[in-house]
Formats: C-alpha cells, sequence, structure tokens
C-alpha cells in the first residue's frame, strides 16, 4: 500500500475538517465552559434572593410537587462582549458612526453577544439531567427556559423554596441564592421564576360622576392638548406598525380572547376596530386590578396610533415573563412597560437580568417606555396602597431608571378651572368647549393647556405625584446632558411628562364591563343615577402607553425603527427647545416622617420643577409636531440610502463601481449630500461619488479605484492561505521524514494526535505543496476592508457600508 499517499490523503481531510471548524467557531462568541459540569463543585450565585422576603412571614417549605413555569437561566455577556455592545448601543444612536440604526436581529445579537452553542448545550444537558423538561434556547443565545417543579429547583440551585405571607398575600420563593456548577461561574446574570413576587402596575383609578365639574380625557382631547393631529390629519396613523404592551393578567376571566371593553372604547373615541394579537407565555392568571392596567394600555396606546397592530403579551410577570418574550422574538419596534417597582426592592441579580433584556432590545431597534411610578419622589412607598407618609427615602423606579428606556413623568393641567359648575357645563371656556350632556363622546379641549408636575397629594391624602429622582443603580449615560440635568453622575429621571393626574385631568377608558351607554356604565337620566359613573383613570402608566403610540407615529413618519430615543430627545431639548413644553411650575415633594431616611426639617422629600430639565417633570412634555419636524431636521419625513452591489472584489490596480440610492419615506424631498471615506485597512485605495448630491429617486455612482501596492506584502506560496513569513518559519517541521526508518507505515499514523500544531502544518505543506500558480495575483495577500458611503440633508444622516475585498 502506498502509505505515504494514504498519510496525505487523510491529512489533507483532517486539515479540511479542522478548518471547517475553525471556520465556524469565528461566527460564533469563544466558548466559555472549560471545565466539567459538576455538581459536587458549585459556587454562589450572588445577589439571588428577593428583598421582600426579608419582611414577609415565613410559612415554611413549598410541596416538592409544586409546579414551577417558565423559569430561565440569563447569560450576561463577557467582558470582550460587554465592551462591544456597549460600543454597539452608542453607534446605533451616532449619526456619525456607520452602525447608526443598523438594528440587529435576535439571532445576529447572538452571534456577537450570546452563548456559544456549545455552552448551551452543555447548560441544557445539565438542565436536563435535574428532570427539567421544555428545555428551549432563545433565539438570542442569552437564555434558556425550562419547566419544573419545587424540589427539582431546591436540589439542583442548592437552594430552598419557601412559602411566604407578605400584605395578606402569599407567595413562594427562594431563601438563600441559588449555588450553580463553578463551570458556569461569572456567566450568569440570573435566574427568572425562583419566585412568585410581581412588579406593580402603576395605574391609580378613580370613579366620578359625570357632573362633578371635572374634565375627563378622550383620545381627541390628547390629540389637540399635544398636537398629536399635526401627525394624524397628514396621514400617520401607526399603518405598518405595531406596539407591544407587557401585561401580567388574562384580559377575561376565561382567557377567550375576547376584548368587549377595547371594542367599546374604540366605539366611543371614533377609532376604526382594533388589530389586537394576543400572545400569552407561562401560566398567568385573572387579576382585575391588573385588568385594568391592561385596558389603559392597550386603550389608549391604540388610540394614538389606531392603525398599528396591538400585541398583548401576558404571562405572570410583566417584567420576567412578558418582556423578555417580546426581546427575545422581536415582536414589535415599541414596548410599553407600565410595571415596576423601585429599585432597592429588585435583587442584583434581577438588576444584571433586567439590562441583559433590555439592552439587547435597543441594538435591535425597539423602543422602550416606562412609567416612572406614582408615589413622587418616595417610590419604596409606593409598594402599599393608601401611604399618606413616606419612610422608605428617595426612590425611583425600575425599569424606568435604566438608560434603555424612556422613563415618562407625570404632569398635571393648571391653566384651566375645574369644579366651576353650571348646568353640567364648566365655566372654562378658553381650553374646553363643554358640553350639557352626560352622555356626550366628542373630544372638547381647543388648544395646549399649561402643565405643572403632577402631584395631588394633599388633595388626595395619600402619595399621588410623579415619580422622578437620582438612581443609586445607574451610572449617567453620556447622552444625558442639558441645561438642568444634574451634575451628580448618575441616571436621572424622568425623561419626559405627559398628563397623568386621574383627578385633574383623568382619562376615560373602559374596563369590566363599564363604558355600555357612552363612557357611562349604563342608563344616565340625572345626576344621582349611579349608571352615570365614569372610570377615569390615571398615572405615570397613562404616560407610558401614550409615548409608546407617540413614537409608533414617529416611526411611521420616519419608516424606520428608532431605538432608544433619549440621545435624541436630549440632543432636541438643547437643538429645538419649542419641540418641549417646559414645565416650571410644581413638584412632586411628599410629606415625610420625621427622622426617616432622608426627611429633613421640612418634613417633605422630592424636588421642584425648574428651567429645562428637572428631577419632577424630566425635559417636559412633547409638541408632537414641532417634535416630529425638528426629528427629521425642519423638514418633512426621512430617507434611506443604499448600494448596489453591496460588496465587491478589486483586482488591485483597478477600478470597479456600485450604484447608490436615495429613497425617500414619509414624504421627504429635501436634497442629499454623499462623502464616501475608505477604511485604513485598504490602504491607498480612493473613492469618488457622481453627482456627490441627490435627491429622492435618483442614483449617484460610487468609484473604487483599488490600491496598485498590494505588491508591498509578502508572497504567498502557492496553494497556501499563509504569507512566507509563517510557512518558512515552520520549515524545519515540514522536512520531518515521511517513513519512519525500517518500517513501511506512516509515521504520522504513529504519532500522537495531540499534537495538532505538527499536524497542521504538515497538513498544509502536504495540501499545498504540489500545486501550480497560473494567477500572478495570488502572489499578494488580499487586502479587506471597507468603504462607507454617508448621506447627510439637514439633521439627518444615514449611511451604507460596501464590504470591499482588493485581490
Amino acid at each position: 500500500m502506498n502509505w505515504n499517499g494514504v498519510c496525505r490523503s487523510a491529512m489533507c481531510l483532517f486539515v479540511a475538517l479542522l478548518a471547517g471548524t475553525l471556520s465556524f467557531a469565528q461566527t460564533s462568541p469563544a466558548a466559555r465552559i472549560s471545565k466539567p459540569v459538576n455538581d459536587s463543585d458549585v459556587a454562589l450565585l450572588p445577589g439571588g434572593v428577593h428583598p421582600h422576603i426579608a419582611r414577609a412571614l415565613d410559612q415554611g417549605s413549598m410541596p416538592a410537587d409544586q409546579p414551577l413555569h417558565r423559569m430561565a437561566i440569563f447569560f450576561k455577556p463577557s467582558a470582550a462582549q460587554q465592551s462591544g455592545l456597549d460600543k454597539l448601543l452608542l453607534d446605533q444612536q451616532n449619526p456619525a458612526s456607520p452602525n447608526y440604526r443598523q438594528w440587529l436581529s435576535p439571532e445576529q445579537f447572538g452571534a456577537r453577544f450570546g452563548m456559544n452553542p456549545s455552552d448551551l448545550t452543555k447548560v441544557s444537558t445539565w438542565l436536563a439531567s435535574h428532570g427539567f423538561q421544555n428545555i428551549a434556547i432563545a433565539r438570542s443565545r442569552n437564555s434558556i427556559e425550562f419547566d419544573g417543579n419545587a424540589g427539582q429547583a431546591a436540589v439542583a440551585f442548592h437552594t430552598t423554596i419557601h412559602r411566604f405571607v407578605l400584605n395578606g398575600e402569599t407567595h413562594y420563593a427562594n431563601t438563600t441564592s441559588p449555588r450553580l456548577p463553578t463551570a458556569f461561574a461569572g456567566m450568569v446574570a440570573g435566574i427568572t421564576s425562583l419566585n412568585d413576587f410581581r412588579p406593580r402596575a402603576m395605574s391609580i383609578a378613580h370613579f366620578t360622576s359625570s357632573v362633578s365639574g371635572s374634565h375627563f380625557l378622550a383620545p381627541g382631547d390628547l390629540g389637540t392638548i399635544y398636537n398629536i393631529n399635526s401627525l394624524s390629519g397628514s396621514g400617520i396613523d401607526g399603518t405598518g406598525e405595531a406596539i407591544a404592551v407587557v401585561g401580567q393578567t388574562l384580559l377575561t376571566p376565561n382567557d377567550d380572547g375576547t376584548h368587549a371593553d377595547i371594542d367599546k372604547f374604540r366605539v366611543n373615541a371614533g377609532l376604526p376596530a382594533i388589530n389586537l394579537q394576543f400572545v400569552k407565555t407561562g401560566m398567568p392568571t385573572y387579576s382585575k386590578d391588573d385588568v385594568d392596567e391592561a385596558n389603559l394600555d392597550l386603550e389608549w396606546s391604540g388610540a394614538i396610533a389606531p392603525k398599528a397592530q396591538m400585541i398583548f403579551v401576558y404571562s405572570d410577570n410583566a417584567l420576567f415573563a412578558s418582556l423578555p418574550y417580546i426581546v427575545t422574538n422581536n415582536l414589535a419596534p415599541v414596548i410599553s412597560i407600565s410595571y415596576g417597582n423601585c429599585e432597592s426592592q429588585f435583587s442584583s441579580t434581577d438588576i444584571a437580568t433586567l439590562t441583559t433584556i433590555l439592552q439587547q432590545a435597543n441594538t435591535q431597534g425597539q423602543t422602550i417606555t416606562a412609567a416612572s411610578g406614582d408615589s413622587g419622589a418616595a417610590d419604596c412607598d409606593g409598594t402599599s396602597s393608601n401611604v399618606s407618609v413616606a419612610t422608605q427615602g428617595l426612590a425611583v423606579d425600575v425599569p424606568a431608571s435604566t438608560p434603555y428606556v424612556t422613563g415618562m413623568g407625570g404632569s398635571e393641567f393648571n391653566g384651566d378651572a375645574a369644579a366651576n359648575v353650571s348646568n353640567g357645563v364648566a365655566a372654562d371656556t378658553q381650553y374646553w368647549k363643554g358640553s350639557s350632556s352626560p352622555s356626550d363622546t366628542s373630544a372638547t379641549a381647543i388648544s395646549y393647556i399649561p402643565e405643572m408636575v403632577w402631584n395631588d397629594t394633599a388633595s388626595v391624602g395619600t402619595l399621588s405625584a410623579g415619580g422622578g429622582g437620582v438612581s443609586t443603580l445607574f451610572t449617567k449615560p453620556t447622552w444625558q446632558t442639558g441645561t438642568g440635568v444634574p451634575a451628580d453622575g448618575q441616571r436621572d429621571v424622568p425623561d419626559v411628562s405627559l398628563s397623568s393626574s386621574p383627578d385633574h385631568d383623568g382619562y376615560l377608558i373602559c374596563s369590566q364591563g363599564s363604558c355600555v351607554n357612552g363612557w357611562r356604565q349604563g342608563t344616565c337620566s340625572s345626576s344621582s343615577d349611579p349608571g352615570c359613573d365614569l372610570t377615569v383613570i390615571g398615572g405615570t402608566s397613562a404616560a407610558s402607553p401614550i409615548f409608546a403610540g407617540i413614537m409608533t407615529l414617529m416611526n411611521q413618519k420616519l419608516g424606520m425603527r428608532l431605538g432608544n430615543v433619549n440621545p435624541m430627545l436630549y440632543s432636541l431639548a438643547a437643538s429645538s427647545p419649542s419641540a418641549f413644553h417646559d414645565i416650571t411650575v410644581g413638584n412632586n415633594m411628599v410629606p415625610c416622617q420625621s427622622g426617616s431616611k432622608d426627611c429633613g426639617a421640612s418634613g417633605m422629600i422630592g424636588y421642584n420643577a425648574g428651567t429645562g430639565y428637572d428631577l419632577a417633570s424630566g425635559l417636559g412634555s412633547v409638541d408632537i409636531g414641532a417634535l416630529a419636524s425638528a426629528w427629521t431636521g425642519g423638514g418633512t419625513g426621512d430617507f434611506s440610502v443604499s448600494s448596489n452591489p453591496g460588496s465587491l472584489t478589486i483586482t488591485h490596480g483597478t477600478t470597479s463601481t456600485s450604484t447608490i440610492a436615495i429613497a425617500a419615506t414619509g414624504g421627504f424631498s429635501g436634497t442629499v449630500s454623499l462623502t464616501c471615506s475608505v477604511s485604513s485597512s485598504l490602504g491607498a485605495t480612493t473613492c469618488s461619488l457622481s453627482p456627490a448630491s441627490v435627491t429622492p429617486g435618483q442614483n449617484s455612482t460610487l468609484t473604487i479605484t483599488a490600491t496598485n501596492s498590494a505588491a508591498l506584502h509578502a508572497p504567498r506560496l502557492p496553494g497556501h492561505p499563509f504569507g512566507l513569513e509563517f510557512s518558512f518559519g515552520l520549515a524545519a517541521v515540514c522536512f520531518i521524514p515521511w517513513r519512519t526508518a525500517g518500517r513501511g507505515r506512516c509515521w504520522l499514523l504513529n504519532t500522537s494526535l495531540s499534537l495538532l500544531g505538527l499536524i497542521l502544518v504538515l497538513g498544509l505543506f502536504a495540501c499545498g505543496g504540489g500545486g501550480s500558480n497560473n494567477n500572478n495575483n495570488n502572489n499578494f495577500t488580499p487586502l479587506n476592508g471597507t468603504v462607507t458611503v454617508q448621506a447627510v440633508s439637514g439633521s439627518l444622516t444615514h449611511s451604507t457600508s460596501l464590504a470591499v475585498t482588493i485581490d
């Protein structure tokens, strides 16, 4: 047998397989699990106990067979991945970056910032070994879901799971931080669903008489007050867009997919029928407290963008089940959140997990709005109802306090007269048209109404004010600058405020069977008739879905996802202040107990409104027409830029071209200036554009002249992928005899395969040594890089990049 030939063939096959493996590895994050997964060698996952159990009454162990649904292990990026992720998040909002608004899919996120597939397989195998079922790896490769029971979880995570009673409610939770195999150390952000403590809804509902003299907000009113009509009047109505609403309850007790309350709301408001999709994940139950929140969020976000598809994602935990599902599956460009808790009521693993979820959402171009809380500057005191005096000090709400969402504060109208009635008609005619019919469903606001910070605490006797203050968990993002922004080094909230008072003036909603007669519950014949009652609601959880609807309109107008809009909001507040209604009156201060945390001599804690940004109202409220105009550089619409082809291979010393096309979105008709730049890796390559200024529908030709200096690079051995400096440096290894003296067998087959480097070098030599070179270009190392075309019109900047190879 020709052992020499067999050896050479076998070696070539081995090297080919190895090369394929290495090529695959380059498209996946590096493996991080480097030691055996051993349950006898475990490490603590610190910060994995929910803070609520410290003040809850322990009821002992939960039955081992108690089902636990939709548990999940969330993984955090490696240090290198996190550094790259932080940079990408900035670049995606930087008009000068080639990554500007270049959003990722969940799969692309996973390929760059997720776990290596082999690591995920190891964790999945370990979970299966503990009897967990329905094990599912997220598309983004940063989490694994699984089902099981309390006994399995206790054993796998080396903890105990007990029942607790808190505020009269029964809950379960792990009593100690989980422990995991040390093979997983440093890569786990947190484990969800080991407890059933849920975030709280922010809505505040009041039931008031239809003839009390108060004004109530219908969708048309808000369209007038905040100038939303300037967009809807030009056909911007949410068509082609989608809003995902984070839910925490079945919408009906039998979960039958009906939405009669929402349908009635739409009829009353003169809106088209809703396009509503239900997505249930986990095992949610029906909660009357959460149903009002769900109806508010769906009705009012949909009222602002009436043609948008509404997606209601509901589970037993809004933040750690519903929200991850929306993000992992990239369900919608805009997400509305009206749930949260103060920062100290989240464990450190909860915060790490939530940060992972929100950062992924931003890379995918998802815009997120979140309520900032309804207890003024004392958010931790808002977890219990009917609190009249704060005792837990200054606090802000998560997720509003994270840099990855737009935190929505609360304002209150102070330019109109309330409770000034004659025959059911409000005396104020400056801002309201008024109506004498208790069954009237029309909008009655005439114009913008001046605002102050929402704070009804004194009038209602309990904490009732817009949340705001300084985060203790998140540092100041680079974009949070401007007049009034504190130099505190910490993330400040809120970002923007909208009307939130349920008293002056509350939002009309339909919920739990109300609105059978217009906005009212039943037949309304006189002021004393109980059927005249309205369902009126407020809180910053009204501001959140409304701003989500507004951002949906902006997406449609610009023809693209906007991602985290905070950098643009703060930039526009400086450059186009008329887009905001600066709120300079009022405060979010609430009474505090003498001697309690942060409580000074005044007996109040909180913040005053002021010029520019303030910790009570953020940047103020918005004029949507002015905001949209400023967002698009004072013009209408936006544009996109593309290249065809999107990649080029050019012989050195020659030229090639690509067509650059400009397409208008949202009625854009401006002139676009084009420039190009060449990455340094392409040497002396140059580029030019003709013409350098175009309008939508016109094309420009990009001409790339490839460098002629490729000969300066080291020539390669014929057929070899490496330069001479590598091949000759290992030449001595390649002269090892192919046969062992006195034996007719291949020396390689008697050598340990652990000598991988030697085999690889021999394989490269053996596979490439016999080839011939018929192409002079193979004597030069190819140059790889990018040519970027930047397109600018006013404040609008977009870019497209071509991958270029010079051979």
